[in-house]
């Protein structure tokens, strides 16, 4: 890149050839104020606030919209400057209602800051505030437009960042809303739930329900982890008040969606509804009682040498657990321990990053709607750049309507057809890909850039550690399940159900609970630290957000301790 020398505010600085004004002051630590910029997303020069004087340029120039020259001499703060950026806040907070002490987002809002920074103690235009709607139909958000200052923010992330283009304007002039495809309310609308929108907007336009008036922002500690619902595993932070996670924001710096989230990693973990498991439980007569850690590995250790030792017992691990949890599993039941995924997906080659740089995107065993919401978004956000996507069965319906090409799930010669028209061919398959393309696939190893979808969160770390898939025939009558966080499946449900011996180690109560002879409290996601492996083979960090109950024992140790007892 070249470099170019530029003077603002009477400092000589350097920037690159073809970076903003804006840019160039952000390399260099200089602070002009913004409302519509945000990183990451294309610059519209809507709110007028980093205004800037530009000598040789005719009156005042946006800086985020406006190409940086060598030699150029810039003023980013005078009196002018200041008594304009102070007129453009008069006008909106004049336009609809901004009374902080009514707003949830008072003290953290980015339009309030920048009235206190320019010394707007007063307005001297007449209010209007119309009353406006308050769309709260969507579960975990609500969308007030009385508080919109119509930045625009939430379109572009909605079409730049997360893919799903739901959001748009209506109207012109004074009467411009930020509405829902047509103008549906948020509920009946195509909106995920993804919340996008929600934490790139500067004002309590939008606002998660679940952390409303909670508290500011010097009143949460932040913990950045990984999120543990799918195999993706993005980058995420968890808020906490009080050692209770209250808000899942998406981290903006980590791979591998830099803070794209969709509602399973955003909102559906606050909103859990099954009973904690926070003691050791052992069966006593028809009932379950609260006992020591110790009486529990006791008991455990006892139960499994009735048995005939670990030999004799088939452990199953659900891809919640982390590779440390795996690696003791592991240890512990040797070849007898099994997860609860199907067989694996290959990973690949290729790296979710690069569906950003296809010509063509391949999709093929799995609906990426529901099991990979945020790969949905990878390849929405990817069309919406000019690539084009071709789905082997179905993707999931709002993937599948982007395609350009759909074709049979087997059919070879039609993919094998596009992917040598194509320039860039990426290929991004699931589980369920059907065998004709999976063994298409193996021939073209190393040949275009796969992706393979893992079905559980940690399956890629199972799978390093030698855990098998579970089959038929290698279930035994004692069972030792490592549950986590997860849902049992009806499969795993009807195992315990015929098993003679049953050892659990659950976050929640859930539907075998009640036969198990002993039961071990394992942490939940906000507890948990170690690390996962997602699908594209990266290793992930999980922090804990929120302390263990006094005494209690991560999934690592409880299963170390056991092993330790059948010495």
């Amino acid at each position: 890149m070249t470099t170019i020398t530029l003077t603002i505010d009477g400092k000589e600085v350097k920037g690159e050839q073809g970076d903003t004004i804006l840019e160039v002051c952000k390399r260099n630590g200089i602070d002009v104020p913004t409302l519509c910029h945000f990183d990451g997303l294309a610059e519209r020069g809507l709110c007028r606030m980093c205004l800037v004087e530009a000598k040789g340029e005719r009156g005042f120039v946006p800086a985020c919209t406006t190409e940086a020259r060598d030699g150029m001499e810039v003023t980013t703060e005078n009196e002018k400057l200041t008594a304009l950026r102070r007129a453009n806040l008069e006008l909106l907070f004049s336009e609809k209602n901004h009374f902080c002490m009514f707003c949830e987002m008072s003290g953290d809002c980015e339009l309030q800051n920048l009235a206190y920074r320019y010394g707007m103690d007063h307005v001297r235009y007449d209010y209007s505030w119309p009353k406006l709607p308050v769309d709260a139909t969507r579960k975990y958000f609500l969308f007030d437009q009385n508080r919109c200052i119509l930045c625009r923010r939430c379109v572009r992330a909605c079409e730049e960042l997360a893919g799903h283009g739901v959001l748009g304007l209506k109207d012109r002039g004074p009467k411009t809303l930020v509405c829902a495809d047509l103008d549906y309310t948020f509920g009946e609308s195509t909106c995920v739930s993804c919340g996008t929108c929600l934490q790139v907007c500067p004002t309590g336009a939008l606002v998660d329900k679940k952390s409303a008036y909670l508290g500011r922002e010097i009143h949460f500690d932040r913990t950045k982890s990984a999120c543990t619902f799918c195999s993706v595993g993005c980058g995420i932070e968890i808020l906490t008040r009080d050692g209770l996670p209250v808000r899942i924001e998406g981290d903006w710096e980590a791979e591998p969606s830099h803070g794209i989230l969709c509602v399973a990693g955003r909102f559906e973990p606050l909103y859990e509804a099954r009973k904690r498991i926070k003691h050791p439980m052992a069966r006593c007569g028809s009932s379950l009682v609260e006992v020591s850690w110790e009486e529990a590995l006791s008991l455990t250790a006892e139960a499994i040498k009735g048995v005939g030792g670990p030999s004799a017992v088939t452990g199953i691990i659900s891809p919640r657990a982390t590779n440390e949890a795996a690696s003791a599993f592991k240890r512990l039941f040797d070849e007898n321990a099994h997860s609860t995924t199907p067989p694996k997906t290959t990973a690949g080659d290729g790296k979710l990053s690069d569906i950003e740089e296809g010509d063509w995107i391949f999709i093929a065993g799995a609906d990426l709607d529901e099991e990979f919401r945020v790969v949905s978004s990878f390849v929405k956000r990817a069309v919406n750049r000019g690539a084009k996507a071709a789905v082997s069965g179905s993707a999931g319906e709002r993937v599948d309507k982007k395609a350009a090409k759909i074709l049979a799930e087997d059919d070879v010669a039609g993919l094998e057809k596009l992917i040598a028209e194509s320039e860039r061919p990426v290929f991004v398959w699931g589980p369920a890909t059907h065998p004709t393309v999976v063994k298409y696939l193996q021939g073209l190893k190393n040949k275009i850039k796969q992706i393979g979808l893992a079905a559980g969160a940690n399956n890629r770390g199972l799978e390093k550690a030698g855990i098998n898939p579970l089959c038929e025939s290698s279930t035994r009558e004692a069972l030792y399940l490592l549950i986590a966080d997860d849902v049992v499946s009806c499969e795993i449900e009807e195992k315990a159900r015929k098993a003679k011996t049953l050892i659990i180690q659950s976050s929640y109560i859930n539907e075998i609970a009640e036969r198990a002879d002993v039961i071990f409290p394992s942490p939940p996601w906000f507890e948990r630290s170690g690390t996962y492996t997602n699908t594209e083979g990266r290793l992930c960090r999980l922090n804990r957000a929120c302390k263990h109950p006094k005494g209690a024992l991560s999934d690592e140790e409880i299963v170390d301790a056991v092993r330790r007892l059948l010495r």
